[in-house]
Parts: structure tokens; sequence; C-alpha cells
């Protein structure tokens, strides 16, 4: 059952692609060492570093919205060799519409944005499909949502030579005409904006909500393990700009814990990727819903 919140008039369902090996927790946070993760062995599985690749629908104003991609269907030898199933979950969450006999309509085309908090590899790999070498859009009824700092980044000769997947799952969104470079805050809906959170990635972003007195966030990768809500410090290894990272985390936190916001983690486990931030004694913590 695919867990899901409400945020004023604003649904937010979380969807899973693929679970990576697990790793030790160095390997993911070179800078923290192994004692300072003793107070938060209940973040841990068997001591090691899980993540989970996962991605979020929004619902709003009869928009729908699809936050980040995941890995992709793989399979992923870098990863085990493991296969993704986001596209598969999307289906089952939106299920074909009531009203049509259509046989060309699929569940898929009802998103109508894919907005990406930034270009790493497990954000972006359900963009497209290929058959025959031709690419084609997995929502092909979606505008893709990409943030101009990390396209400039990404895009340069060098580092595209390096991203394969960016060749894959971006670069052909251009000529697709389905593309939507976007730059500083900019709103989806009424409720749904997205609003820049740099330092994991040049252009790294996340989506807002604010529904009916109510507010929220889909925090992209300012979040990779429940101990950084309780140690904003701690930055993952690939993080472009750590100090800049740490920024914008701290930034998001503090606003969360003081307006009650809800907020939702892809990287978290299943059944905590949607919680608040509450104060205890001198340290935040994670408050699943």
């Amino acid at each position: 059952m695919a867990e899901k919140a409400t945020i004023g008039n604003v649904e937010i369902t979380a969807v899973l692609d693929m679970v990576p090996p697990p790793r030790e927790p160095s390997a993911m946070f070179p800078d923290v060492p192994a004692s300072a993760w003793e107070p938060y062995q209940d973040t841990l599985e068997n001591g090691m570093l899980q993540l989970y690749y996962g991605a979020f629908l929004v619902m709003s104003q009869g928009k729908t919205i699809l936050v980040d991609t995941g890995m992709g269907p793989g399979p992923h030898p870098e990863r085990g060799n493991l296969t993704g199933n986001l596209y598969q979950v999307v289906s089952d969450v939106l299920q074909p519409p009531d009203n049509t006999m259509n046989t060309n309509v699929s569940p898929s085309d009802q998103v109508n944005f894919v907005v990406h908090t930034h270009l790493h590899a497990d954000h972006v790999g359900w963009n497209l499909r290929y058959s025959g070498g031709m690419p084609a859009p997995n929502f092909r009824r979606a505008r893709y949502w990409i943030p101009k700092p990390d396209y400039d980044y990404f895009t340069e000769p060098e580092r595209l030579e390096q991203t394969p997947y960016i060749q894959r799952q971006i670069i052909p969104l251009r000529r697709l005409r389905l593309q939507e470079i976007i730059e500083g805050p900019k709103a989806v809906t009424d409720e749904v904006s997205v609003l820049p959170a740099p330092g994991h990635t040049p252009g790294h972003q996340v989506v807002l909500i604010d529904s009916n007195g109510q507010k929220g966030a889909v925090v992209g990768d300012l979040l990779h393990s429940i101990a950084q809500v309780s140690e904003p410090t701690w930055c993952a290894g690939v993080d472009y700009d750590k100090s800049q990272s740490a920024a914008s985390r701290e930034k998001l936190l503090d606003q969360a814990e003081k307006e009650g916001w809800i907020l939702a983690a892809g990287h978290f486990p299943p059944g905590k990727q949607v919680g608040k931030v509450v104060r205890e004694g001198d340290k935040r913590r994670w408050q699943p819903l």
C-alpha cells in the first residue's frame, strides 16, 4: 500500500522505484566518524546505511505532478543488477481514467508535470524509454521541469561525456519539446511551487506545498538519512558544495520545525518517508506521520 499524506487540499503519495544494496555509513558520509553514528543506530539497518530510491506523486487542483523519476528500469550493474519499478507503481496508483474508452490512454498520461529536484541518475531514470534506439517519454503528456543551474552544469561537454544517463534521459527532452528549463522560484499550481535549495547539486530545488493553512515540502536530496534531521551539518560525499548543502538543509529544517511543515524524503525507509520535524532537547528529530 502506497504511503499517502494530505497537506491542506494537496495529496502526496510515495512511490518506490528500487532498493539499492546497503553500504557502510562512511561510504555515503565520508566526513562523519563511525563513533558519531552511535546515537543514531536506529536510523541504520544492521549497522548499514540503506537508502531507498523513491519519488512522489503530488495531486493539486486537478493536476498530477511527479517529483523525480527514480533510477529507471535497469538492470543497473553498478547497483547489483537491480531493476526499477517506478513506472508500474505510478500506473497502479493512478489507475486508468474511469470515463475513457480510449485504449491509448494509460494511467501515466495523467501526469501533467515531472519536476526534477536535481539531475542525479537516481532521479531521472524513468523520463524516457527506448525502442529501436529512439526515445519516447514515459509520461508523454507531461512537461519536464529541469533546474537551469543543473542543466548548465551537467551538459558541459566534458561532464556530459561522463554522464551517459544525461545523454539518454535529459538531452532528448528538448528535441521532443517536452522540457522546461526553470530558474528561481516558480509556481506549478496555486498550491505547489519549486524553490532553489542548492548545495547537493548547483541547481538542487525543493517542491513547496502551501494549501488551506498547511505547509510542506518534498525535499529531494537535502536529506539522505533520518540522522541528518538531528545532524544537519552531515553532508553526503557526493554533495557539490557541502557548506551550501548544509546551509540549505538547516534553513529548511528550521522553517519546517517552526511552522509544523510535513516533509517528504524519498531516500527514507518506506513508512517513514513522510513526517514532521520535532524538537527533543537540544536536537531535532524525525517523527513519521
